[in-house]
């Protein structure tokens, strides 16, 4: 989610970048971790997407714990099995091993789906916040120094609370 902020914000630098060179250059700069955090849109994500994958991760859970409870009786049993049962039995535990793991994958493509289909509007409210702070405050760039090569800033220029309140967040004190 970090990375597609920050290609947001890349853009909306880039389209600033276009503007006249004669006019002055007026930067700010956002913490998109602060963005993230302090968002209500991300929170609620986030509680439907534990929400949706709980029972998934629950069954997940339990696949893993019969793997475990089978592999640990072949384990105590194997020394008094024929070399043709112990052979079955491994044969089976890989079938189940695979099963295991193909449903796992399966599982998180479908978290990743869903992740995307629920974070894309967010961004976009997000992209559009990002514009308005932007041509509000005059500013010329916007950017996220974490993401990028500042070495320095003037926290004077942190626009990061004006977009948490505009995407109805509230902002957290800052520690210095």
């Amino acid at each position: 989610m970090k990375r597609i902020l920050s290609f947001a914000i890349a853009a909306v630098v880039s389209m600033a970048a276009a503007a006249p060179a004669q006019a002055q250059l007026k930067m700010g700069y956002v913490n998109s971790d602060r963005v993230l955090a302090e968002t209500p849109a991300f929170a609620d994500v986030r509680a439907t997407l534990e929400r949706e994958f709980s029972p998934l991760r629950a069954e997940i859970d339990t696949l893993e714990a019969r793997l475990g409870r089978a592999d640990t009786e072949f384990r105590a049993q194997a020394p008094t099995l024929t070399e043709a049962v112990r052979t079955q039995r491994q044969q089976t535990m890989q079938q189940q091993f695979a099963a295991y793991q193909a449903r796992a994958q399966q599982i998180q493509q479908q978290l990743q789906s869903r992740e995307q289909e629920l974070v894309r509007p967010v961004m976009e409210r997000i992209r559009g916040v990002l514009e308005q702070v932007r041509a509000a405050g005059g500013y010329s760039f916007i950017m996220d120094p974490p993401e990028g090569v500042i070495v320095a800033v003037d926290p004077a220029l942190d626009v990061t609370d004006q977009v948490i309140r505009a995407l109805g967040g509230t902002p957290q004190p800052r520690t210095p």
